[in-house]
């Protein structure tokens, strides 16, 4: 079945982050997404998945002969909050770094055998506003690879998975800084959605609203992170204060 508008918009939205051993081979996966935001190329993704301070990249692109291009993303930026009544810290689930502002990320649709590039599309980087909010008579998406698996073929190693478009999602409510959706189906268990954590919400618009951090089986929901609600920590990164 071809891919409808949406589908397509949700399909170029998020980059696949993978997390690499000291061999430089993946071992984990997660998502992301780029945006363009006061001049500056940044990746928004979670905590949960990167915070573990391990080597984390973004899987570029596959060249042949050489195999997967992979951008190590450093040191990322992680947020901690508190209160005058609550002091202890608690971690934010919502992670983020500059990347050079050139940078891209592609789809590719590689043939086999021969291992030789079909097609190749360009991710899609987001210019949002971080203020927008999610409107209950808009339909919501998001993007991410699932199930990883690696594989050995003649001496290179291959990690991917199963790239997997959410559409039809509608928007429930906001419970702190997390918004939730309601799926279009009964939800089939969270392993079917490891590796999208961070991927962007959007709408049909583009309008980015939340980074995918989880679910709940018996409500068939799932819940991001407001973008906007971290807007402020991310205009600091871009010298974006008065």
């Amino acid at each position: 079945m071809p891919f409808s508008k949406f589908q397509k918009q949700l399909w170029l939205s998020s980059v696949p982050l993978v997390r690499l051993n000291e061999q430089r081979l993946p071992t984990g996966i997660a998502s992301g997404c780029l945006i363009d935001y006061s001049g500056r190329r940044l990746l928004l993704t979670v905590s949960h998945a990167t915070g573990d301070q391990a080597n984390w990249a973004i899987q570029q692109k596959y060249v042949p002969g050489k195999g997967t291009c992979n951008y190590q993303l450093g040191a990322m930026n992680f947020l901690a909050r508190a209160t005058l009544s609550n002091p202890k810290l608690e971690d934010v689930d919502f992670s983020y770094v500059e990347v050079p502002s050139s940078f891209i990320a592609f789809r590719q649709e590689i043939e086999v055998p021969g291992n030789s590039v079909k097609s190749e599309t360009p991710i899609n980087v987001h210019s949002p506003s971080l203020l927008d909010e999610p409107d209950e008579n808009q339909e919501y998406g998001f993007c991410g690879m699932v199930m990883p698996a690696s594989e050995n073929h003649f001496g290179q190693v291959y990690f991917g998975g199963e790239l997997r478009v959410y559409d039809r999602l509608s928007f429930l409510r906001t419970e702190d800084d997390y918004h939730f959706f309601k799926l279009p189906f009964s939800h089939p268990g969270h392993e079917h959605f490891q590796g999208c954590s961070g991927a962007p919400i959007i709408d049909k618009s583009g309008n980015l609203v939340a980074l995918v951090c989880g679910g709940c089986e018996d409500t068939s929901e799932v819940y991001g992170i407001s973008v906007r609600a971290y807007k402020t920590p991310v205009d600091i990164l871009v010298g974006n204060v008065s």
